[in-house]
């Protein structure tokens, strides 16, 4: 209740209200309280003076005894003074004379009481104490009886004061009751005022909590045109603003949340405190990290991923800072750049590009041209070489130059094959190949294949075994380049298999697909170097490689082939247990 204006505002009002019932009260209790004892005090004088002038002119001044005419002065006493509760006659020295209970005040006995004592000066003197056997108040007034300036006696007069208090407390009790009325009253009327600025004001705030759960339909009718009509019609313009403020920044915030989403390169951003404040999919896909992974010590893995720790920017002045960064799969160039505003860093952006297929490329490009150059020194030295030789003299003998001719030739054909295969790759890459695709067996492309290689096969003591069904679906395929395709592959099979040993080519119609697989007991490739068996110039023995004559180049370019046919080639292999291709071409289906 307090909580709220509403209540505040009645609570005041009944504060107030009880504030005021409360003085008023005080007083006017305090002002009956000194009315009635001064009444009462001008009662009990006027009942002194008269009992005081009978006592002076019939008793203390003429000499009688008082004790011989008792029942004269209480028979007159009652009749002036039949209200007051005690009347004692004392003589100068403050000794009983004479009173009205004789048992209370005995004769000859002394009262010293403050008032007695200051009435023996000739002083009047009054007190108002309560008696310790009854409990209850009484007011005592001593009253000097002189003749001419000499006290000759004191009246003591002790009335009960309990009339009066009962006066005032049931005056209180009037108070309580009207107070009480006043309350409810005041509470009722402050209730209905408060309602009337604590209503519109209850109104914005319900309408505001709406506002802010993203309801921004809202607005409240104007009823006046007071302070609270104004904030009214303030709340209404703000909604509507507000309204309009944030359809903009949804739409700039769901255009920037499109973008970053389908950003190729991560974003991830930071607060001055290294804890990620956004991180888009490509992000967490290059660091591979599960939401769980994210959190208040991301700074510490940014440390331990980039090597970079966010609070040597608020050391330095660089404005960013670019690393290149190997992770499982590749590699990542990040770019830190930290958020300034109000001259201190508040935060910390930082983009990642996936530079992996970059890295490759120019690694192979590298590999590639040293490749290329070391292929072309190679033969370049021997021609010259031997040239030299044969300037310096040699060609003078017929057989010697006979023989550095011939190598010289044999060289030069190594180097129009590898130049060939080289060209062929460009154009491939290029896709600069004049293709003749048509329908073709591919059983009779193996079968005059395998008669053009039959030569090397059984030079070298080897055998070749065949199983080429009749009943092949036709692929639709270029002739030639399906016959270079096999002939390089049965070409390698030949030259890394043993003497003695055994190739098999089988060719299998899967439906959609006919499956051609060439099969060696060679020597094998390791495992390790089968990912990269497709690389130009990739050899897995380089010095027996060359000496073979192979250019390194083979695999690639029936690769390619392959590729451009829509088609599928793979490699498996064991150390020391042979090799087999196989390669997957779309078959016509009729």
């Amino acid at each position: 209740m307090f909580k709220s204006i509403q209540g505040k505002l009645v609570t005041i009002y009944i504060l107030l209200i009880l504030l005021a019932m409360e003085v008023v009260g005080f007083y006017l209790m305090q002002s009956l309280e000194k009315y009635h004892d001064r009444k009462l005090t001008e009662s009990l004088t006027i009942n002194a003076q008269l009992i005081s002038d009978f006592l002076l002119v019939r008793h203390l001044v003429s000499g009688e005894k008082l004790s011989d005419n008792d029942s004269t002065i209480e028979e007159y006493i009652k009749q002036v003074a039949p209200t007051i509760k005690y009347i004692v006659v004392l003589d100068d020295k403050a000794s009983v004379i004479a009173s009205t209970d004789k048992q209370k005040f005995r004769e000859g006995s002394r009262i010293l009481a403050p008032e007695i004592i200051r009435a023996t000066f000739g002083e009047q003197a009054e007190d108002i104490r309560q008696d310790p056997d009854t409990k209850k108040s009484y007011k005592y007034l001593a009253y000097p009886i002189k003749n001419n300036s000499t006290v000759v006696g004191i009246l003591y007069l002790i009335t009960s004061m309990e009339d009066i208090y009962e006066t005032l407390n049931n005056i209180k009790a009037i108070l309580f009751i009207a107070t009480a009325i006043a309350l409810t009253i005041t509470g009722f009327l402050g209730y209905a005022l408060s309602r009337t600025i604590t209503g519109p004001i209850q109104e914005v705030t319900k309408r505001a909590a709406l506002l802010a759960e993203g309801n921004f339909d809202q607005k409240i009718e104007v009823k006046s045109d007071d302070e609270i009509g104004k904030l009214t019609e303030m709340f209404n313009f703000l909604t509507s603003r507000l309204k309009a403020t944030l359809e903009v920044i949804s739409e700039e915030k769901e255009k920037m949340e499109a973008i970053l989403t389908n950003m190729a390169d991560g974003v991830i951003a930071l607060n001055g405190r290294g804890e990620v404040i956004h991180i888009n999919p490509a992000a967490r896909r290059m660091l591979q990290l599960e939401e769980d992974q994210l959190g208040q010590d991301f700074a510490e893995k940014l440390r331990e991923i980039f090597k970079i720790n966010p609070e040597d920017f608020q050391k330095t002045e660089q404005t960013q800072l670019e690393v290149l960064v190997k992770v499982r799969d590749g590699t990542l160039k990040a770019i830190f750049a930290p958020l300034v505003g109000d001259g201190r860093v508040t935060g910390y952006i930082l983009l990642l590009q996936d530079i992996t297929k970059q890295q490759r490329l120019e690694e192979m490009r590298k590999e590639f041209v040293a490749n290329v150059s070391h292929e072309l020194r190679t033969p370049l030295t021997t021609i010259k070489s031997y040239a030299e030789t044969l300037l310096d003299g040699a060609l003078d003998d017929s057989s010697v130059a006979r023989q550095f001719l011939s190598v010289i030739n044999d060289e030069a054909d190594r180097m129009t094959r590898l130049v060939n295969d080289l060209l062929e790759l460009s154009r491939l890459d290029n896709r600069e190949t004049n293709w003749d695709k048509k329908p073709i067996r591919i059983d009779g492309v193996l079968t005059a294949v395998i008669s053009k290689m039959m030569v090397s096969v059984r030079k070298k003591g080897l055998e070749l075994e065949c199983d080429l069904p009749e009943d092949l679906p036709k692929v639709f395929a270029d002739s030639d380049k399906m016959e270079q395709v096999f002939q390089n592959i049965l070409s390698n099979a030949i030259k890394y298999t043993p003497e003695g040993g055994r190739i098999f080519v089988k060719a299998e119609n899967l439906g959609s697909q006919v499956q051609v697989s060439i099969r060696d007991t060679g020597i094998g490739i390791p495992k390790e170097d089968l990912p990269r068996i497709f690389e130009r110039f990739y050899r897995v023995d380089k010095t027996r490689s060359r000496q073979l004559g192979g250019t390194g180049l083979g695999l690639s370019i029936a690769r390619e082939i392959v590729l451009a046919h829509e088609g599928e080639i793979k490699v498996e292999s064991e150390l020391g247990q042979g090799t087999e291709v196989i390669i997957k071409l779309p078959a016509i289906v009729v």
